[in-house]
């Protein structure tokens, strides 16, 4: 099968997809540069909000009518998929990103440029310069026919006249309502672990926030194991080897993995991984800012080393995604 690049989507939600033999991939250059849907063998693997888009990735409402992503979190349109965005997250001063919502690098216009050839694609994301993180953004990803996998080129770029200091923090946001409740042998977020297999459970997993629920890992050797539906809650992994994975009833569904340097300093009390578990909730959470979850979903994150960035300076972040297409 020819790799074909197209456009879709409608004038309010402009779609660019990429089709492969194995794979498609679809992206909405003008809701923050994001990868919106990954299928797999016909498989849908990320999710969409279905209160803004269908199954089709057709708005629901008119863009225009979409929470207006001006104030907290609970004002926030949470379209999906996957996207990049900078660390550490905060709301006390200029060196954390207070986002989301943030109208730039999440739900901004970003350009897309893209070259093809029968048997590979490559697609370029690149936002608008932030006055806020100082940052340009720039995703590429590489796609080849044939392969269920595929990579993810990350750049930032400081635009700005002062230094700044960021983590590049790839966020992916995957649907589970069909493995919600199943026990962690037959589904679960499966975090590589570079640790020993002796380390103490804090050593390992950090507790960045557990909201509601009761959200309880397992080890597994020196990996982890967390449970699907139990709750609403954040984690972080500070030994881990660089990646995290999605496992089903049949085995990996999804895995993003990077390779950590030797030496550096991460976000988070040293998170090179991180976990958001969720289901749907009674009601909104004061804690974060009123937000209401209402989908059973995981965001499978990964991050790169916090650098100094003079004006001018570029860090990157290399992507490995796989899935596990039949």
């Amino acid at each position: 099968m020819t790799v074909v690049v197209d456009r879709t989507g409608r004038p309010d939600l402009p779609l660019l997809r990429v089709t492969t033999d194995r794979l498609v991939l679809t992206f909405a250059p003008t809701r923050g540069g994001r990868l919106l849907s990954l299928t797999a063998d016909g498989r849908e693997l990320l999710w969409q909000n279905p209160d803004l888009v269908d199954a089709d990735l057709a708005p629901v409402l008119p863009v225009a009518s979409w929470p207006a992503s001006d104030g907290g979190m609970d004002t926030w349109a949470n379209l999906g998929g996957s996207k990049t965005w900078p660390a550490p997250q905060g709301w006390s001063g200029p060196d954390e990103w207070a986002g989301p919502p943030d109208p730039v690098l999440d739900s901004g216009s970003w350009t897309v440029e893209w070259t093809a050839t029968d048997t590979a694609a490559a697609v370029t994301l690149t936002s608008a310069d932030d006055p806020r993180t100082g940052l340009r953004v720039v995703r590429r990803f590489d796609v080849v026919d044939g392969s269920p996998s595929f990579s993810e080129h990350v750049a930032f770029v400081n635009t700005s006249t002062t230094t700044r200091r960021w983590s590049i923090w790839e966020v992916c946001q995957v649907d589970t309502a069909r493995a919600a409740g199943r026990p962690v042998e037959e589904a679960a977020v499966v975090v590589r672990s570079a640790a020993a297999v002796g380390e103490s459970a804090d050593e390992v997993e950090l507790d960045l926030g557990s909201y509601e629920g009761d959200v309880v890992s397992t080890r597994q050797g020196a990996d982890v194991r967390l449970p699907l539906g139990t709750g609403v809650a954040k984690r972080g992994y500070p030994r881990a080897a660089g990646t995290v994975e999605l496992h089903g009833a049949d085995g990996l569904e999804i895995g993003l993995t990077t390779t950590p340097p030797a030496q550096g300093t991460w976000p988070d009390g040293g998170s090179r991984v991180e976990v958001w578990l969720q289901r749907p909730t009674g009601s909104a959470i004061a804690a974060l800012e009123g937000l209401h979850p209402s989908a059973h979903l995981v965001e499978l994150e990964v991050l790169g080393p916090l650098t100094v960035l003079e004006p001018g300076a570029e860090s990157t972040l290399d992507v490995e995604w796989t899935t596990g297409g039949r």
